[in-house]
């Protein structure tokens, strides 16, 4: 290894310049990334330049990581080290891209890592850069194709990370083009090297993981991701690899709140929102913020829903909060609208498609639009057939039995019933909640007191889940059907947290007015938020809100 001298270095002794490199090595195998930016700063040996850089990012500086590195490349290069040289030229057009957003920086180090690798004689830099252009790639059948290429090259080469990674690539692509069976096979086979000891750093382990949780989203089942996730974040806790958020925060985020964990989902899209505001960066590839916009649309915080969009709206996945907004104030025109011209970009037959279906069927039957519903309803069931995924299937029998419902079909409940069967199955109690309350709708007329039955059971849910927009739904179908809806201390927490702020200012006395101007809003507005208060706890009066607030307060 040749020791250049860095600014801490003209009177080092080259000893001492040995043992620092040797414990930076010791610390970035213990993945100890203060320990190692410690002991490595000041050196320019390009290999202590690589681990700083390392260090740099997984402490979560990536301006500065990218900095580091591009000395590490010129070093490389200096040094005739051509195959490391063109693999950090790969990561920087990648870094350049998915962080800082500098797409001319990016397409630069792109172009000269494939001048080096087109020089050099066989070796997996070939490879690295069949994957690089597999991550480019926008067609399935493009993306497959590099993907295979540079698992042969990988294979060739004995280079296990390269081969994990082309793999987790080929399952995405696989399962983009439908062929999930061998999609969801090759994504297993990686999760296995990954967590079985193959790969030889955190990054691998980290873009597999984030390719299942993209894999996860597009297929919309969250269940068999789940399994390998608990396995990934058990080993990343035991090697103390670092903030598994800097991969996958939104994945992860989607992930809790598919399982149900509320609290799970806020807190890594909260924490990834933060990471790329406090950076100054761009997300690497779903934006945290329209992830947490639609869960505070099922939380009925609207406002917090519109706020985290801004600046976002022309990101694909802004899509369906935006759409999800707009159905929520009852405009239809432009739920449709947003929805129709994403389906466009997407192509029909692309399994990325299902989400955004599904929601244009609730989208079709509140228009009243029976042909549309059900058109909407064939194209799900056309997608299920040919992928054979359970969770695309649901979709299918949910819209299905909308559609049915809304045109006085009897085989509407036998639909909904088979959708509710799946979503059980694939554990994803708000889906099934949802599924629920849709049941209790085909009911009502036939079965009140069954139909009621199935109500409170998707209240209960939606309450535990603080589905607040869901909630009131359920709520409003109970009270049609003459029975209880929530009431007291148990519909508490389907309150938005402005609407908790204003019953804790309530619950002092205070009048509207007063109420208004501590926080800083319109007296209407304050009236408005005590009106929705005294409707979702089911009571009548300011003092019944106010003493179950009290009992709401914890003591001490």
């Amino acid at each position: 290894m040749r020791c250049g001298l860095g600014h801490h270095g003209a009177d080092m002794e080259p000893m001492e310049m040995g043992d620092r490199l040797a414990k930076g090595r010791e610390a970035l195998a213990a993945s100890d990334w203060e320990g190692a930016r410690d002991v490595l700063d000041g050196l320019d040996d390009q290999e202590a330049l690589d681990g700083l850089a390392r260090a740099h990012w997984w402490l979560g500086d990536p301006a500065e990581a990218i900095a580091v590195r591009e000395r590490a490349y010129a070093a490389f290069r200096a040094t005739g080290e051509m195959d490391r040289a063109a693999r950090i030229a790969l990561w920087l057009a990648r870094e350049y891209a998915d962080v800082l957003g500098n797409d001319a920086a990016s397409n630069g180090w792109q172009a000269r890592a494939t001048r080096i690798v087109e020089d050099l004689p066989e070796g997996s830099a070939r490879g690295w850069l069949a994957l690089a252009r597999a991550h480019r790639a926008f067609e399935p059948e493009a993306m497959t194709e590099l993907a295979r290429e540079a698992m042969d090259v990988a294979r060739a080469h004995a280079d296990p990370d390269l081969e994990i990674r082309a793999l987790a690539r080929l399952s995405l692509a696989l399962m983009m083009a439908g062929d999930v069976d061998e999609g969801v096979m090759r994504f297993d086979e990686a999760m296995a090297a990954a967590t079985g000891g193959e790969a030889t750093t955190p990054e691998t382990i980290g873009e597999t993981c984030c390719d299942g949780m993209i894999a996860s989203e597009l297929l919309g089942d969250s269940s068999r991701f789940e399994q390998w996730t608990s396995v990934i974040m058990d080993m990343w806790r035991r090697k103390r690899y670092g903030p598994l958020i800097a991969f996958c925060g939104s994945c992860c985020g989607e992930l809790f709140a598919a399982s149900g964990d509320v609290e799970g989902a806020e807190k890594e899209l909260v924490g990834a929102i933060k990471m790329l505001h406090d950076g100054g960066h761009r997300s690497r590839c779903v934006h945290p913020a329209a992830k947490l916009a639609e869960l505070r649309v099922a939380q009925g915080r609207y406002e917090e829903a519109r706020r985290l969009l801004e600046g976002y709206e022309d990101l694909p996945e802004s899509t369906r909060p935006r759409a999800l907004l707009a159905l929520a104030s009852d405009d239809t025109a432009v739920a449709a609208a947003l929805l129709e011209r994403r389906l466009n970009a997407i192509g029909e037959d692309s399994l990325l498609s299902v989400p955004v279906l599904s929601l244009l069927a609730e989208v079709r039957v509140a228009k009243g639009d029976v042909e549309g519903a059900r058109a909407i309803a064939a194209r799900l069931t056309a997608l299920a057939a040919r992928s054979k995924q359970p969770r695309v299937d649901a979709e299918a029998a949910r819209a299905a039995g909308r559609a049915g419902l809304l045109a006085g079909d009897p085989s509407a409940r036998a639909q909904v019933e088979r959708a509710l069967d799946i979503f059980g199955r694939l554990r994803m109690p708000q889906e099934s909640a949802r599924t629920r309350l849709l049941l209790a709708e085909c009911l009502a007329a036939a079965e009140p007191e069954v139909a009621a039955t199935e109500a409170h059971a998707a209240l209960g849910t939606f309450e535990q889940l603080g589905a607040t927009r869901h909630a009131d739904a359920a709520a409003a179908l109970l009270k049609r059907l003459g029975g209880p809806a929530r009431t007291g201390p148990k519909a508490y927490g389907t309150l938005s947290k402005r609407e908790q702020e204003v019953l804790a200012l309530l619950a002092e006395g205070l009048s509207n007015p007063v109420i208004a101007a501590r926080l800083y809003i319109s007296t209407k507005t304050a009236e408005h938020h005590v009106s929705n208060i005294l409707m979702k706890l089911g009571v009548r009066t300011r003092g019944e809100a106010a003493a179950i607030a009290l009992r709401m307060t914890p003591s001490g």
